[in-house]
C-alpha cells in the first residue's frame, strides 16, 4: 500500500469527523442517508451516460491500483538493456535473445526484439510512439472521466439541497421555526457531501493517476532512448550516460507538469 496516499485520506476523513463532533448536540444533522444517495447514485449515473459503461468500470476497478504501491522498475529495466546493448554490439545474438527472454518489461523486450529481427529505424521508432500513444490515450480517458465525477458530484449535492428546499417550502404553513431549521440543515448538507466527494476522493485520485501516468510515459520515453541508441550500436557506457541525463531530465519535466495540473484543479 501507498503509505501516503492512505495516511493523507485517513487523515482528511478524520480531520472532517472531528469538526462534526465538535458540536455533539448536533452531529446528526450531517447524516443524511437520501442525500449521500442523491450525490453518489447521481453522479454514477451521470458518468454512465456521458462515457463507456466499459470504461466507467474500468476506472472503478483501477482505484484500488492508485492506494498501492508502483513498483519503479526502471533501474532494472535499464540494466538489462545494457547487458543487452553489450551482447548485441559485440555481434552475440545468442547472448543477447537470452538476455531479451530474462525480461519481464513489454515495451522493452518488444522494442529489442524488433532490433535483432532488423526492423527499419523507422518501424522501429513509429512501433514504440504507438505504444507510448495508446498508454497516453487509455490513461488519460481514465482521467477525465474522475475529473467529470469531480464536477458530477458538487452539482448533484446542490440538486439534493434545491430537493430539501422544495419539500421544506411546500409545509412552510404548518412548519414551526424549528421545524423549518431542521429541515434546512438537513437539506444543504447534500451540498457538503457533493463539496467532499469532489475535493477529497474524485478530484486527488485524478491528479495521482494523471501523474502515475505521466511516470509511465517517462520511463518508457528513457527505454525507447536506450533502444534506439542500441539500434545504432553505441557503447554501453555511453548509452548509459545518456540515459541517465534523459531521465533525470524528464523526472524534472514531469514535476513541473504535475505542480501546474495540481494548480490548475
Amino acid at each position: 500500500m501507498n503509505l501516503s496516499t492512505v495516511l493523507s485520506l485517513l487523515g482528511g476523513l478524520v480531520f472532517l469527523v472531528a469538526m462534526i463532533f465538535m458540536s455533539p448536540d448536533n452531529a446528526a444533522a450531517f447524516f443524511n442517508i437520501p442525500g449521500l444517495i442523491v450525490v453518489i447514485g447521481g453522479t454514477l449515473a451521470a458518468t454512465f451516460v456521458s462515457r463507456p459503461i466499459n470504461d466507467v468500470y474500468k476506472v472503478l476497478r483501477s482505484l484500488p491500483e492508485l492506494f498501492g504501491k508502483e513498483e519503479d522498475t526502471i533501474e532494472a529495466d535499464i540494466t538489462q538493456l545494457l547487458r543487452f546493448a553489450s551482447c548485441y554490439r559485440s555481434g552475440n545474438l545468442r547472448a543477447a535473445e537470452r538476455e531479451l527472454a530474462a525480461m519481464g518489461n513489454p515495451f522493452l523486450s518488444s522494442g529489442l526484439q524488433q532490433v535483432i529481427d532488423g526492423a527499419t529505424l523507422e518501424d522501429l521508432n513509429k512501433s514504440m510512439q504507438w505504444r507510448m500513444s495508446g498508454l497516453r490515450s487509455r490513461d488519460q480517458g481514465q482521467t477525465q472521466i474522475l475529473y467529470s465525477m469531480s464536477v458530477f458530484a458538487p452539482a448533484f449535492g446542490m440538486l439534493g439541497t434545491l430537493f430539501g428546499l422544495v419539500h421544506m417550502l411546500s409545509g412552510l404553513g404548518n412548519s414551526g421555526l424549528n421545524e423549518i431549521g431542521v429541515t434546512m440543515a438537513f437539506a444543504m448538507i447534500t451540498t457538503v457531501y457533493g463539496i467532499v466527494a469532489s475535493n477529497l476522493l474524485f478530484k486527488p485520485l485524478a491528479i495521482k493517476m494523471e501523474r502515475r501516468t505521466n511516470q509511465r510515459l517517462m520511463r518508457m520515453n528513457s527505454l525507447s532512448e536506450g533502444i534506439l541508441q542500441i539500434y545504432a550500436k553505441r557503447h554501453p557506457t555511453l548509452i548509459k550516460e545518456t540515459l541517465d541525463a534523459f531521465y533525470a531530465h524528464h523526472q524534472v519535466q514531469v514535476s513541473t507538469h504535475s505542480h501546474l495540473e495540481l494548480v490548475k484543479a
